[in-house]
């Protein structure tokens, strides 16, 4: 019992640690959402840093215990807290403003009872889903008691080349607790599938431009769409990867964002970082990587940032994710399995709007979503057939090609359009890849 709470304890305590490093990093690119971006950053710095930590160690042949683990860690928060402490650059990180504003917080009581039942829930129950307790759990077991990564088994291996985020972090709360400590190793997972909730938010204050207060709107509705939608909340603390790649991949679509408003080469380092760490999530956001490529080299062109800034940002995400990959290709011969869902990536109807055809998994978010991508799709369009001189008037026309306008008839409409824009490059692709087949 006292080694369990020791352990709790222990995770809390990690995660917090890595505070400094968000702090040294957003520094470099002031804004006024720092503090709520530097507590959405911190959960997954941290899960990402221990779990690649110990992704080393195996391939290093070090086994697994509370020391082995925890002190390569703890050097790496020091080095954090000595680059804090002694840079005099870092400055006080500024709140956003509807923090301070009453209604606001209103807005966002219903996403935040949301939050606290995920991980309520994910405390009180074990591990159940069929994904969880067919591949994360028993890997994460195998893990504990080998203290080292599952070995790959050629061309059978399959599962085993899964990317192990998450079965090395449920191994270290087994390690840390004593025994199988189930609650524990799902509440991991929960608190990153918590992260969409503020990066929604964050990405929609963001993405309209204006007045403090229209933005404010924004942000509150993409929390609360995601907060509502069924799946999310029937998944969030599942021990599933799903959500917490999403969570990555949200907080790399947020600091793309900031590359192409703010031009600050942190954005982009942190944009591959938050990229490679998706990718060591679930091998599914290697999707996002041409996205990423394109985001940059549209940064790069528009002289939002310079080439090298580009080139490390891509450096960063290879060094994170590409080990595991390539340790995939050299024991198993193969990047990623094919597994049962590879066949179910087919041209269908159901795959080309589901936010539709499945009511049971979005409900009336889905109907939003799906109106707002079609909006977008439609505000894209009307930007690139726009005149020249409306894409170039201002300093922030990236932001309403890629976006919204500023010219939208009501804010209402601005709202709408602003919540999935960021969707419609990658929704285009989608209508691509579905329909071109067919024509050739």
């Amino acid at each position: 019992m006292f080694q369990t709470l020791i352990a709790w304890l222990a995770v809390a305590l990690l995660i917090v640690m890595i505070y400094p490093w968000t702090r040294v990093l957003l520094a470099q690119s002031a804004a006024d959402d720092q503090r709520l971006l530097a507590y959405t950053l911190l959960p997954g710095l941290a899960i990402g840093a221990l779990t690649l930590i110990m992704f080393w160690l195996g391939l290093l042949g070090i086994r697994y215990n509370a020391a082995s683990v925890g002190l390569p860690y703890a050097a790496l928060c020091l080095l954090g807290f000595w680059l804090w402490t002694r840079s005099v650059t870092v400055a006080p990180l500024t709140s956003s403003s509807h923090i301070r504003i009453p209604y606001h917080v209103l807005y966002l009581i219903p996403a935040l009872l949301v939050a606290a039942a995920i991980l309520f829930n994910a405390a009180y129950w074990p591990f159940s889903r069929d994904d969880t307790l067919g591949i994360y759990q028993p890997f994460a077991q195998m893990t504990a008691d080998s203290r080292t990564l599952v070995p790959l088994t050629g061309a059978d291996s399959l599962y085993r080349a899964y990317p192990m985020a998450l079965p090395l972090a449920y191994a270290f709360t087994y390690i840390l607790s004593g025994w199988e400590n189930e609650y524990l190793a799902r509440v991991v997972p929960a608190l990153l599938s918590v992260g969409c909730l503020p990066a929604a938010y964050l990405i929609g204050r963001r993405l309209l431009p204006g007045r403090s207060g229209a933005q404010n709107l924004a942000g509150v509705l993409s929390a609360l769409i995601i907060a509502f939608t069924p799946t999310f909340v029937r998944w969030a603390s599942s021990g599933y990867v799903d959500l917490p790649m999403a969570y990555f991949w949200a907080m790399t679509v947020l600091f793309c964002l900031r590359v192409l408003e703010r031009s600050a080469p942190v954005d982009a380092l942190l944009a591959g970082i938050c990229l490679g760490l998706a990718a060591w999530t679930k091998n599914a956001a290697l999707v996002g990587v041409p996205l990423l490529m394109g985001a940059l080299a549209w940064a790069v062109w528009r002289k939002r940032i310079r080439l090298s800034s580009a080139l490390l940002s891509l450096i960063a995400f290879a060094a994170i994710a590409a080990p595991w990959y390539v340790r995939n290709l050299i024991g198993a011969g193969f990047l990623m399995p094919d597994t049962a869902w590879t066949d179910q990536a087919q041209r269908t109807l159901g795959n080309l709007v589901p936010f539709l055809i499945h009511p049971q998994d979005y409900g009336l978010a889905g109907w939003v979503l799906t109106a707002g991508l079609i909006l977008a799709l439609w505000q894209v369009v009307r930007a690139a057939l726009a005149p020249k001189r409306s894409l170039t008037t201002t300093p922030s026309t990236e932001n309403r090609v890629l976006s919204t306008e500023k010219q939208a008839a009501s804010s209402e409409h601005r709202v709408l359009s602003t919540e999935y824009q960021v969707l419609s490059t990658e929704y285009c692709a989608l209508l691509l890849w579905w329909i071109v087949p067919y024509f050739v």
